[in-house]
């Protein structure tokens, strides 16, 4: 009785995490429609105008986290051939909050199956 209990118990955790996981996830994606991300930046395969997300998440570790923030709030280039981020009076303003969900979004993405 004690260890059907216990068995219940972890895949409660275990299920509750994955529908966490899930909504997280679900929201960065809203949240990368909602500011525009999606028009350059697509979620697998490579689009001319810009590297996919999961092509990001391929070439960068969590390590360089805080250098991607600053790339989403300030644009960059060089960093990836010759694509480089609109200039800022021409996309969707992105708090410091919002950059770090979407960095982090992408990121886990390596964990994924590609």
């Amino acid at each position: 009785m004690k260890r059907t209990i216990v068995s219940t118990t972890l895949a409660t955790c275990l299920c509750l995490g994955s529908l966490t996981a899930l909504a997280e996830s679900h929201g960065a994606m809203q949240l990368a429609e909602e500011k525009q991300c999606t028009g350059c930046h697509i979620t697998s395969a490579e689009v001319p105008r810009a590297p996919s997300f999961k092509s990001i998440a391929q070439k960068y570790t969590k390590d360089d986290a805080d250098q991607l923030v600053q790339v989403v709030l300030k644009g960059g280039e060089a960093h990836w051939g010759s694509a480089k981020m609109p200039p800022m009076d021409q996309r969707a303003e992105v708090s410091e909050e919002e950059a770090k969900q979407l960095v982090n979004w992408i990121l886990d993405m390596h964990e994924e199956k590609m």
